[in-house]
């Protein structure tokens, strides 16, 4: 495998192909990959209760029970979990679709040399395939969820010792617990690591080959096996692609958020200079700093997150190529 060369050819993809910064910033924007996570903070109200004039705080107010409106408060705890639950279907529905866009189009566009259209991208992301992509993610994470808090809980187990009321016991208890804990944690880093190099393919089996999960896993662990110099080569070279990115982008996050700053900080000064409150610089502001930073930061990160995709795609194309006669057809 020459590693070089698909390095080169997926930035040439990019750099070309400009479906791929759409897809790239719909991926991104829906949290997808290992970009950056934005911190949000709350700001309280500075303005002191009303005293007695003595400078001393005044009582604080009481609010009896029997004032509040149940149904209201129901109807509005109703209201936001329905409008959270909307916004995770949706934010998953975009996250699969462009997800299964990125990895098709850079096929698609190593196949026939096409330059395809956004529209041609949404029609190979709108698949069965995006749906297949989540069901994958269920049926391989679901379970070691499930079994990573069992033998967690598990390792706990020693530290009802403590129950008996005999501290060397307790003191055993606690450090087998120590002990027990910290095998599982390796035990699961060593786990990650390995889905870290299978789940590419195993992505691509299930988008590219058409299969559905298991037997995209199956195959998946035998082209991971059939290539592991190459595949664990490519590994590396990307994860420190990653880490050099990681120190890049920091900066440019820097410049963006100062740009969010001025661009939603001159309105909401403006509405305080003209309304002296507190309330209408944040209706104002708020919302101009978080549709200039999360829109151009995704943005940025959607261009690296469909640079990977692509540089796996092709690594994909490449075993695939070379040791598919070690597979059988088994579309799902």
């Amino acid at each position: 495998m020459n590693h070089g060369r698909i390095l080169t050819r997926a930035w040439t993809m990019l750099w070309h192909y400009r479906v791929l910064w759409v897809f790239g910033f719909l991926f991104a924007l829906a949290g997808g990959g290992g970009g950056s996570q934005f911190m949000r903070g709350g700001g309280g109200n500075g303005a002191g209760g009303s005293g007695s004039g003595t400078g001393r705080p005044g009582p604080f107010p009481s609010f009896p029970l029997q004032s509040i409106n149940w149904n209201t408060v129901a109807l509005i705890a109703g209201a936001v979990v329905a409008v959270v639950l909307l916004l995770t279907v949706v934010t998953l529905v975009i996250r699969y679709m462009s997800e299964t866009a990125l990895m098709a189009s850079a096929d698609e566009i190593e196949s026939t040399g096409a330059a395809l259209s956004v529209r041609q991208g949404f029609r190979l992301g709108w698949s069965r395939q995006a749906w297949r992509l989540f069901l994958t993610d269920l049926v391989i994470y679901l379970p070691i969820t499930l079994a990573a808090l069992a033998l967690l809980a598990a390792g706990a187990t020693p530290l009802l010792l403590w129950l008996t009321r005999q501290v060397p016991l307790g003191i055993m208890g606690t450090v087998l617990t120590v002990a027990l804990e910290l095998l599982v944690i390796l035990l699961l880093i060593a786990l990650g690591l390995v889905l870290s190099v299978v789940m590419p393919f195993l992505r691509r089996r299930v988008v590219l080959a058409r299969q559905g999960p298991l037997a995209a896993l199956r195959q998946s662990a035998r082209l991971v096996r059939a290539s592991l110099l190459d595949t664990g080569l490519m590994w590396l070279l990307l994860a420190a692609i990653r880490i050099v990115w990681s120190l890049l982008s920091f900066p440019i996050f820097i410049l963006l958020l100062v740009l969010a700053g001025v661009v939603g900080g001159v309105p909401a000064l403006a509405a305080y200079l003209l309304s002296h409150s507190w309330v209408w610089p944040v209706v104002v502001g708020v919302p101009l700093f978080l549709l200039m930073l999360v829109p151009s930061f995704a943005f940025v990160e959607g261009l690296f997150e469909a640079y990977v995709s692509a540089s796996w795609t092709l690594t994909y194309r490449d075993v695939a190529n070379r040791f598919g006669d070690q597979l059988t057809a088994q579309p799902a």
